[in-house]
């Protein structure tokens, strides 16, 4: 019998739902976590067509504009401003509400001009103190800048897109081998650290940009990044990893998001088929509430207490092995 990997992609959500979620508010969720989140009910929604799904969306939204207001940047992470940017863009993509649009592109306006610089090879700093310059802020800030684009139709928001993804690819990216590096800081050391979230949002960049312009050798960057994660960090196995420290587990959920949409646009099956071997493993190895730990190939304890943000990379690999319906 075939798997409904939808069906399983709704009980993920709503696992996690029952176990950390109460009115708007993910039990000890951060900022970035929430974007997040709110993404995963946005790609739940890319592979439903469910349109119910944003009114915990909205409630999300709500909740989150009572703690952290309508202007993020007393948040001193540029890279946490431009993921939730991304998350409110989508929202107005789907939705049509203008509000999550003028909140994301306040936001992205603001912090686009105070990380942007010509040091270090040009891009956008990851803090407010301006020593080093990193994927994880230039990627999502691309991502960010391609989505404000479809969504307000101006394309400013492609010349900073580039901007942002021309650094990430001079600056961070092996073209041979398709590895994505972290940062550079200020003496010019090039951190050369690789993670499932980094190369998942030059992946999600580098397609997007080719989306727009046809430019086939982004299209190939993309690949190679792909090809790095699946053969390389993984040899076509189980993401097992990432288990440590407060944001890692939640990377691969990052991840899972644009290979999915890669695989959708270049048809090459090969990388759904190892997300899903992934989200199988995952599956088999959630706990009797349903949640699943970000070492997809370990088994989810009852007695633990896991916190929200570790439990959404594997709902993500879950959600993100569904067949898409609704595509931007």
């Amino acid at each position: 019998m075939s798997t409904n990997y939808t069906e399983r992609a709704y009980a993920a959500v709503e696992s996690h739902k029952a176990v950390y979620y109460r009115e708007g508010d993910y039990r000890k969720a951060d900022f970035w976590d929430y974007a997040e989140i709110f993404e995963i009910i946005e790609d739940l929604y890319e592979v439903t067509g469910d349109k119910a799904l944003f009114a915990q969306f909205e409630e999300m939204y709500r909740y989150v504009l009572t703690r952290h207001t309508e202007d993020w940047h007393r948040n001193p992470y540029n890279d946490d401003i431009m993921w939730l940017v991304i998350a409110l863009s989508r929202a107005y993509l789907y939705t049509g509400e203008k509000k999550y649009l003028d909140t994301a592109a306040h936001n992205f306006n603001k912090t686009y001009d105070r990380a942007v610089s010509d040091e270090l090879g040009g891009g956008l700093f990851w803090r407010v103190e301006n020593q080093c310059k990193n994927t994880c802020v230039n990627c999502p800030g691309a991502i960010a800048a391609a989505f404000l684009a479809k969504a307000t139709g101006d394309d400013c928001y492609y010349d900073k897109m580039f901007v942002c993804l021309d650094w990430a690819v001079r600056m961070m990216f092996e073209p041979d081998t398709g590895k994505v590096y972290d940062c550079i800081n200020l003496d010019g050391s090039i951190n050369r650290w690789s993670s499932t979230y980094n190369q998942g949002t030059f992946i999600g960049a580098c397609t997007m940009y080719y989306e727009k312009t046809g430019d086939t050798k982004y299209l190939d960057y993309a690949g190679k990044a792909a090809e790095y994660v699946k053969d390389e960090m993984y040899h076509d196995g189980i993401m097992n990893n990432e288990e440590p420290g407060n944001d890692l587990p939640g990377f691969k959920g990052i991840l899972a998001r644009y290979i999915r949409r890669y695989a959708d646009l270049t048809g090459k099956e090969e990388y759904l088929d190892w997300l899903r071997r992934n989200a199988e493993s995952a599956w088999n190895n959630r706990n009797s509430q349903g949640i699943m730990w970000t070492q997809l190939g370990v088994k989810t304890e009852d007695e633990k207490e896991y916190d929200v943000f570790s439990m959404s990379a594997a709902m993500s690999v879950v959600v993100n092995s569904a067949d898409t319906v609704i595509k931007l």
